[in-house]
């Protein structure tokens, strides 16, 4: 028989939202500076690389470091 384990995973909405704003400002300010007379499409493929690297950095900052979470598994337990 397999065994399956289930989990609560829980979210900090206000400190996510908060993640994504600076995320979405720093992006904005480094697209403006940096990436001046390109095409439309590298300003796309620029602004959602850098967002997502940024997303990522700070919510492992905000867990890691800060030991504030962003994310938290709650419990772990099998599941039948």
């Amino acid at each position: 028989m397999d065994s399956y384990y289930a989990g609560w995973l829980v979210w900090d909405a206000k400190l996510l939202g908060f993640v994504m704003l600076i995320s979405l400002f720093f992006t904005l300010g480094v697209v403006a500076l940096v990436f001046r007379g390109r095409r439309w499409h590298e300003y796309v493929t620029a602004f959602v690389s850098i967002y997502v690297m940024v997303l990522v950095t700070t919510v492992l900052v905000f867990n890691r470091l800060a030991e504030y979470p962003v994310f938290l598994l709650e419990d772990v337990f099998p599941f039948q």
